[in-house]
């Protein structure tokens, strides 16, 4: 699990990704979802520090998780993690291109 230092209101410790409840775990709700969605193995970078959203990498894909709507985003702009970061700390999610998975 990389530690990126994320934008302000995300967190990227394990405690704050709830690592062993909701990932670590082949049948945990993170990996749950990724199986259903056939995106691969999924893995947590940041969480949202209201606990309702992620982003999450699986099939060397960065996605967007909303936890409330179980709505799902690839992210198609920026394609790396590092510029991913970037772009939110300086424009916010809405910074960050992305089409519907689900």
């Amino acid at each position: 699990m990389d530690i990126v230092d994320p934008p302000s209101g995300w967190g990227s410790k394990p405690e704050d990704l709830e690592y062993e409840d909701n990932w670590e775990a082949e049948d945990s709700f993170g990996q749950h979802l990724c199986e259903q969605l056939n995106l691969g193995r999924g893995r947590p970078i940041m969480c949202h520090c209201t606990g309702h959203a992620y982003l999450f990498e699986a099939g060397g894909k960065f996605y967007f998780w909303y936890c409330v709507g179980l709505d799902v985003f690839e992210i198609i702009s920026p394609i790396t993690l590092d510029e991913i970061v970037k772009t939110m700390k300086e424009k916010g999610d809405g910074g960050v291109k992305t089409k519907r998975v689900v």
